[in-house]
Order: C-alpha cells, then structure tokens, then sequence
C-alpha cells in the first residue's frame, strides 16, 4: 500500500477527535478525508488506514457503506 504521510496525519487527528464517539464511521471519515485532502490514494487504500489505526487504538467502529 502506498503511504501518504499527510493522510496519516489526518487520520490521527480525526481520531483523536472521535475517541469520544461510541462508534466510529469508518466510510464518513474516508469522505472526509476526501474533503480535506487531496491525495493519490484510494479509498479502500484510505479505509484500510482508519481501520488499521482506529485498531491499534481499541476505538469501536461501524462499517456504514454509503447506499449506492
């Protein structure tokens, strides 16, 4: 998987904003990201990250794919 270190900043920063959250929304926080950032990588390549992170923090979360 290709690193985007800007991505991961972002990432760590959304999760540190959502520890308070019961759940976290994965996919939102990818179209998020998407809002924020521009990067090359995609979005599975984006979730993997949030899931991969949000894990090594103990942090629930919710697979809401959006509806098509």
């Amino acid at each position: 998987m290709d690193i985007d270190a800007d991505v991961v900043i972002e990432v760590g920063r959304l999760l540190d904003d959502a520890e308070d959250l019961a759940t976290l929304p994965v996919h939102e926080l990818v179209k998020r990201i998407r809002t924020i950032l521009q990067t090359r990588l995609s979005d599975q390549a984006i979730e993997e990250l949030v899931v991969d992170m949000a894990t090594k923090r103990g942090l629930p979360m919710v697979f809401d794919k959006p509806a098509a």
